[in-house]
């Protein structure tokens, strides 16, 4: 949740964040775990919201194809999904679990965080992420989404 006293922008946070995560003993776990303040700080003027484990398992075994792909962080872009007038879900999925080495998920969270302040106000977000993300070489690891997932992790 945005602090308060931070600097944010007058029309509200831009993105709202979900981390699903069971926990496993993986790489990206690790790493998301020994850098997830420094995340929080980065974004916060966006809500991020953490799913427990078991919310995060029931999650995985709603969606069988996401297994082997979490930790996973869902960003919806708020703007795009007030533009459409829908609750459909406009944004990006980072499947961080697709990453085996520490420098791999390190690189992939840093250059997520760079994305997001740095398109803060862009006006077609999936676009760009298809240009940015792609070209960072995180090809495999980045889902563009635009379905109901908003419902389907408490949007």
């Amino acid at each position: 949740m945005p602090s308060p006293g931070s600097e944010k922008s007058s029309n509200g946070p831009r993105f709202r964040i979900f981390i699903i995560d069971s926990g496993g003993n993986s790489v990206a776990h690790k790493v998301l775990e020994e850098n997830f303040e420094l995340i929080r700080d980065l974004q916060k003027d966006d809500p991020i919201y953490v799913l427990s484990r078991e919310q995060s398992i029931e999650f995985i075994r709603q969606h069988q194809d996401r297994i082997g792909r979490e930790p996973l962080i869902a960003v919806h872009d708020l703007a795009a999904m007030s533009e459409s007038g829908t609750n459909d879900f406009h944004g990006f999925r980072l499947h961080l679990g697709l990453l085996h080495t520490p420098q791999q998920a390190l690189l992939a969270l840093q250059n997520f965080a760079r994305f997001l302040s740095t398109h803060r106000q862009s006006v077609d977000l999936e676009a760009e992420i298809r240009a940015d993300l792609r070209r960072e070489g995180l090809a495999g690891a980045i889902e563009v989404v635009l379905h109901h997932e908003a419902r389907e992790i408490g949007g």
